[in-house]
């Protein structure tokens, strides 16, 4: 695993006077050497950075630069004497650690901030299922798997996934799982890990009931490293639709993939996950909308940290690669309710927001900037009518987009024309009813898309608000292709946008 880079700035040697783990590169902050500085690239942020002494005027501007969010550690020594250190504190939503703590905290709780966040899922077609069950079994695409029958009196496995989740010593895994299920059907989820290099031998069991599953559950090895196979056990008579088994790299309470990010989740069990960083507390409040991901996590990250001001990361970790941010009337008030709240917490206003996203992240920006009545709209090849993208998989894109189907199933249960003109007016009814008089819309968007042909000719023809600015780019290409050029201009505009409007 990556080593963790520790920043410790000081007037005590705390690599003698503690004992530093092999997992810390420690380094130490000499104000008369070179040291970090203003123009450290991104890739340099520091993974921690403890103080134990008030920040100078002078070293606001670099330190603030290399210090992410929420790894802001500052021990009792530290003042808060100047103006300097109040803003840095505040804008790196610091943290305080007693110097009784640090030992403690150097060997148990630094671990948890390492550098790259991992998280997947174990979709429906990773499953097996016992050969002794006999009741009915049918896949709906990719997105779940039902089980509708007799499970018997006492808990046996029904159904197991083929691969195993790699699980390193000292390691800790969050794990949720999806499902709905009807009737007396009870279930349990069983995990064995098994020791490294070995066929069969046991090394752990974990065992977890439907109370524990109903939220995220968490496996902590703190020995050898060894591979955990799941299995799914179940009893009773009815039908357990098992939707995806998600496996994310833990922080143990200090975030979710990044260190701060915040798991929203619905009465229903959908999740969608956020991340907030103040950046210098200016406006705007710019929110980034992960586009399609495989891998779960947060995209957009070091682009969105540095433009300066202030952000949002919003990923969907459901469906294959995402659902496109859409969901019930409780999930959807999740994400409006998290935006606005932190412009309320910023004190900014919603002409001081901006909504952003690429592909399946225009879907999310265009949806709930219908509701948000933003300042402007940054959006990348831009998808617009859901179902027209479902239909473009049978013939223009056959096999290209599969989710498009399963988020049509999801949604509305069928793949027929009605349904696919339910789910684009699914957009449209919220986008007519908004008022974009003072919204702007800038548009890369491709000439021979495959997903959405008619995306940004859709929206110019729906933008019925006087006063609305649109710019709009194109260039040759199919969904997938041209992402280097279309994404230099997306980020070129939106360095234009922060400059022309908010003189940053």
């Amino acid at each position: 695993m990556s080593k963790i880079h520790v920043l410790y700035v000081g007037n005590d040697d705390w690599t003698t006077k503690y004992s530093i783990p092999d997992n810390i590169e420690f380094e130490v902050y000499e104000s008369d050497e070179s040291g970090p500085s203003a123009n450290r690239p991104a890739r340099k942020l520091m993974d921690l950075v403890i103080l134990d002494r008030d920040i100078t005027l002078s070293e606001e501007k670099a330190f603030t630069k290399f210090t992410r969010g929420y790894c802001l550690f500052a021990t009792e020594n530290v003042q808060m004497l100047n103006s300097a250190m109040s803003r840095y504190f505040k804008a790196r939503m610091g943290q305080y650690l007693y110097t009784g703590d640090v030992q403690y905290f150097l060997a148990h709780e630094v671990r948890n901030y390492y550098p790259n966040p991992y998280g997947e899922k174990f979709n429906p077609a990773k499953l097996a299922v016992s050969d002794s069950f006999t009741g009915r079994v049918a896949c709906d695409g990719n997105y779940n798997l039902v089980l509708d029958g007799e499970f018997g009196e006492d808990f046996s496995q029904i159904a197991y996934w083929r691969y195993n989740i790699p699980v390193f010593e000292g390691q800790c895994i969050d794990m949720y799982l999806e499902y709905e299920k009807t009737g007396d059907v009870e279930i349990k989820l069983r995990l064995f890990q098994f020791y490294y290099g070995s066929i069969g031998d046991i090394k752990q069991v974990w065992e977890f009931d439907e109370e524990q599953l109903q939220d995220v559950f968490r496996i902590d090895n703190e020995s050898d490293q060894g591979p955990v196979f799941v299995s799914i056990l179940a009893r009773g008579t009815g039908s357990l639709n098992i939707i995806s088994l998600h496996d994310r790299h833990s922080r143990r309470g200090h975030g979710f993939f990044l260190p701060g990010g915040e798991r929203l989740v619905s009465s229903k069990g959908e999740e969608v996950f956020v991340y907030f960083e103040k950046g210098d507390m200016k406006p705007p409040l710019a929110v980034y909308f992960s586009g399609y991901r495989t891998q779960e996590g947060f995209e957009g990250y070091y682009m969105m940290r540095g433009f300066g001001c202030p952000f949002i990361l919003v990923t969907d970790p459901r469906s294959e690669g995402g659902a496109f941010y859409l969901g019930d009337s409780e999930f959807e008030q999740m994400i409006t309710d998290y935006v606005t709240d932190k412009l309320d917490e910023l004190g900014l206003t919603k002409d001081e927001l901006v909504l952003s996203g690429a592909s399946m992240g225009t879907f999310g920006s265009l949806y709930y900037g219908s509701k948000l009545s933003p300042h402007a709209l940054l959006l990348a090849k831009p998808l617009a009518n859901m179902g027209n993208v479902a239909r473009n998989e049978r013939i223009l894109r056959a096999g290209g987009f599969a989710t498009s189907l399963d988020i049509l199933m999801k949604n509305y249960d069928n793949l027929s024309d009605e349904a696919i003109e339910q789910l684009n007016n699914r957009m449209w009814d919220r986008f007519d009813s908004a008022d974009w008089s003072q919204t702007k819309f800038i548009i890369s968007y491709l000439y021979e898309d495959d997903y959405d042909p008619d995306g940004y000719p859709s929206i110019l023809s729906h933008l019925k608000s006087s006063g609305v600015e649109v710019y709009g780019k194109g260039s040759h290409g199919r969904h997938t292709d041209n992402s280097a050029n279309v994404m230099a201009w997306f980020k070129s505009q939106y360095n234009n946008l922060l400059h022309d409007d908010f003189s940053r």
